[in-house]
């Protein structure tokens, strides 16, 4: 598929509950951006538009206008989980830039959870959600309603695999959640320059969606998760240089 001046530039693809919110407000802010008109367009990890072909002129249809050498961007965390979307990305545009957020997997999952418990009613308990998923396969991709998704979302270290396969290593910024939440100018100030833009300090902190917990992540489920995801981590951690010790305590 031919590139042009059109094409989107980047995408924050994840992870869900990461800070992609804030991320996504902040670069909302910069003259030289583009983003869509709604976060999360869900365009590349919906199966069903990918049957007969996409309509790409209605994906960017939700982009305004953009002045020339203005990027073009959108968050969708989902990007990096599902399957699928990313050799549908490379399809598209094979110089596609990617922005991850990665969160302590305990802390995404138990966040995924009680962000869904303010939304429905009659959810299931989050250990029988995380139990349910270990007998699928915790690694397993699976959409609602057909089963929880709170573990398969933190396998990050095979998330970022995936798109080492298809992307260059340079085209990949890896960014710790907890970093971002304690240095947001300092995070920005990377994610402008990866994707070549001047420095814009923001005007105002970006606001996210915080959600209130019942009660804090047990010690007992958090030690049954950080088992599940430890593997992985350690994985990140030789993937990136990172010291993890806190994600696997």
């Amino acid at each position: 598929m031919p590139l042009s001046q059109e094409r989107v530039a980047f995408v924050i693809g994840g992870a869900q509950k990461g800070g992609t919110t804030a991320l996504d407000g902040l670069l909302r802010a910069h003259p030289g951006v583009a983003m869509a008109s709604i976060k999360e367009p869900k365009w590349f990890d919906d199966d069903r538009r990918f049957g007969d072909g996409p309509r790409i002129g209605d994906y960017h249809a939700l982009f305004d206008p953009a002045e020339p050498g203005r990027l073009r961007g959108e968050a969708t965390p989902t990007y990096c989980w599902w399957p699928s979307a990313a050799a549908r990305i490379r399809d598209y545009n094979p110089a596609m830039r990617w922005i991850l957020l990665l969160r302590d997997p305990a802390e995404r999952a138990y966040s995924q959870w009680n962000m869904r418990r303010t939304r429905e009613t009659g959810l299931a308990s989050f250990d029988a959600a995380i139990d349910e998923e270990l007998r699928r396969g915790a690694a397993t991709p699976v959409r609602q309603p057909a089963g929880t998704n709170y573990l398969s979302r933190g396998f990050y270290a095979t998330q970022v695999k995936r798109l080492l396969a298809l992307f260059p290593r340079e085209q990949i910024l890896l960014l710790r959640s907890d970093r971002f939440r304690a240095d947001p100018a300092g995070t920005l100030r990377e994610v402008h320059a990866f994707l070549g833009l001047a420095a814009h300090p923001p005007a105002a902190p970006a606001e996210a969606w915080v959600g209130a917990y019942a009660e804090p992540l047990p010690a007992a489920t958090r030690g049954k998760l950080v088992a599940v995801f430890a593997d992985e981590i350690r994985e990140l951690e030789r993937m990136t240089g990172w010291n993890l010790a806190d994600w696997l305590s």
